[in-house]
């Protein structure tokens, strides 16, 4: 009798099929979780796929969440074990959401530095969004949040004739000094990157090493007071996706050869993992050789959960997790959660502001923070 009640108290503390079901898919979702963690220090050229697990970490993240609160209604015990992963990625956590207040109207401080990016998507006007003049817009922006240091991707000027962007930005925002690297020019206009400076820029310079077409990285030494400080303008490898590309990845069922469309879209999220990694080295071994603070900042075309923006923040703070709010969201055409554009800045440096304007003059959020130089 006593034996049988044992294995009736034993069969009770056991878990039903429902309930073992469940622990299945929660463990494979527990394995996914850590393969998300592992596209931020794996190296792509290693093993390329592994960055999808990066990439698809906000629903994955997700998912585990929904499960910890499954078993917080029926057996809490289990909650507490399978919330030690997510807590386990906590300081990954950190580079997506901001825990802070609102900085919306910051005031800068004399002694610190403004700073701001923006992938101006050559002021195109964006599709579905209503018409407007792009670059008077872009104009009126840069003019209310008053920045000391402008760094442009995708920018474009006429580079003779009366309607030169770089000079009415020059003019109309009060910039001393610029410099324009052109990936494409004519003999009349071009678009590339550019860093605008309140201050001298005493040096400049790309680094060419991995750079492809538009995607490369320019720098520039400025002078403010008695102290220089290196700027780096990052615009790393883009997926290259085209619009069928988009439309695949946002309604596969839709596609006529799903196949086909696979292995195209497969074959270009590869090279662009592989492209950034090396950029992102290439770019690593430059600030190493840097005697000056730095602050690098632009368009990665990466998450935080991505080889290439762990390599490039390594000894830099993050603004977005120094003064960030919220779900860092940058980029918002395809998929509207990620963040693909930062600003990092040496450890001398202290984060005092930090914000992204959510204006839709582009694929891209224009970002900005107030650093100091301690």
């Amino acid at each position: 009798m006593s034996g049988n009640m044992a294995k009736k108290g034993v069969f009770k503390k056991n878990l039903g099929f429902f309930s073992k079901t469940v622990f299945i898919c929660n463990v494979v979702a527990t394995l996914l979780l850590l393969l998300s963690y592992a596209a931020s220090f794996i190296n792509p050229k290693t093993f390329w796929p592994l960055a999808f697990f990066g990439l698809g970490y906000l629903p994955i993240l997700l998912v585990n969440v929904g499960f910890v609160i499954f078993w917080l209604l029926r057996k809490p015990k289990i909650a507490l074990f399978m919330s030690l992963p997510i807590l386990l990625g906590w300081n990954l956590l950190n580079q997506h959401m901001g825990f802070n207040s609102g900085q919306e109207n910051a005031q800068k401080s004399d002694s610190a530095i403004r700073v701001m990016t923006f992938n101006a998507h050559l002021f195109i006007e964006m599709e579905k969004l209503p018409s407007a003049d792009v670059k008077s817009d872009v104009l009126a922006l840069i003019k209310t949040t008053n920045p000391d240091v402008l760094c442009f991707q995708e920018f474009f000027s006429k580079i003779k004739g009366t309607k030169k962007m770089t000079k009415r930005i020059m003019d109309e925002a009060g910039f001393e000094d610029y410099y324009f690297e052109t990936a494409v020019k004519s003999e009349h206009e071009g678009y590339g990157q550019i860093i605008f400076s309140k201050y001298p820029i005493i040096h400049s310079g790309t680094i060419t090493k991995n750079e492809y077409g538009i995607n490369r990285i320019l720098f520039a030494d400025i002078v403010r007071h008695t102290d220089t400080i290196r700027i780096y303008n990052v615009h790393l490898r883009s997926f290259g996706l085209q619009n069928e590309d988009k439309e695949f990845i946002q309604n596969p069922s839709h596609t006529a050869n799903e196949e086909h469309a696979t292995r195209r879209v497969g074959r270009k999220l590869k090279y662009a993992f592989e492209g950034r990694s090396r950029q992102a080295e290439a770019l690593r071994d430059h600030m190493d050789t840097t005697r000056y603070p730095i602050i690098v900042m632009g368009d990665f075309n990466d998450t935080p959960m991505s080889y290439s923006v762990n390599l490039i923040r390594k000894g830099l703070k993050n603004t977005f997790r120094e003064k960030g709010q919220g779900w860092g969201v940058t980029h918002y055409e395809m998929l509207p959660f990620f963040q693909i554009d930062y600003i990092f800045c040496s450890r001398k440096f202290d984060v005092q502001n930090y914000n992204i304007i959510k204006e839709k003059l582009s694929d891209h959020y224009p970002v900005w923070a107030d650093i100091k130089l301690q």
